[in-house]
């Protein structure tokens, strides 16, 4: 009997492989490399997306042909690299970040990068930021990368304001393998509660019409607004 397919199986991730896609995606390896100079030195670089997962998401901007976009958590600036390289002259991402330290490092990045002229960086918490941004909505494209607790909170709020056919990305979303509650402190059980919520929120088709897993080393959930 054929056995069945997995897309979350890694049998084919050998060494070989990745190094193949690697040289294959050598030349975009030095794009924003002040950022991820920047991240290394801090410390922070495995925090952010891989350069492939940077690709995803300009591909992505330029599927979903986005002129207002969101993202929120900025850290350094690093993926809104990668999403203003995916939109057209003319659009505007708003970056929001907490952290007042990766406030000024993604500003000053993206200052070198000549990219303000597309994206916004906002300082304070998510939760206010979108508060603001609901006024301008609709958005046609809006990516998670920030606290697993408030995940369900920034997908309502995706869910309210994408316009029909809009697209909401999230990176993280197997929480380490402990999204399907693998026990711990706390912590790790609201931030597994909080991701489960969010899953049953992106597979409701009342608010989703398409949602999937794109299975990266970090997972990145993927739903198309109804």
């Amino acid at each position: 009997m054929t056995k069945k397919r997995d897309m979350f199986s890694r049998r084919h991730l050998v060494p070989e492989l990745t190094a193949y896609f690697g040289a294959l995606t050598a030349a975009d390896e030095g794009y924003a490399s002040h950022v991820t100079a920047a991240m290394e030195k801090d410390g922070v670089r495995g925090s952010a997306v891989s350069t492939m997962e940077g690709k995803l998401l300009e591909a992505f901007a330029r599927l979903s042909g986005a002129r207002k976009a969101v993202e929120i958590g900025s850290l350094y600036g690093y993926s809104a690299h990668w999403i203003a390289r995916g939109l057209p002259e003319g659009a505007r991402l708003y970056s929001l970040e907490k952290a007042p330290a990766c406030v000024n490092a993604a500003k000053d990045a993206l200052e070198v990068s000549g990219l303000t002229r597309k994206v916004t960086v906002m300082e304070g918490p998510a939760a206010e930021s979108l508060k603001t941004l609901s006024k301008l909505a609709p958005f046609d494209f809006c990516f998670i990368d920030a606290d697993a607790e408030n995940y369900p909170v920034y997908l309502r709020w995706a869910a309210a304001n994408l316009r029909p056919g809009g697209l909401v990305l999230a990176d993280g979303a197997f929480l380490k393998g402990k999204v399907c509650g693998a026990g711990g402190d706390s912590a790790d059980n609201a931030a597994e509660r909080a991701m489960r919520e969010f899953f049953h929120v992106l597979f409701d088709g009342d608010r989703f019409v398409s949602a999937s897993i794109i299975p990266t080393g970090e997972g990145l959930a993927m739903g198309i607004k109804g």
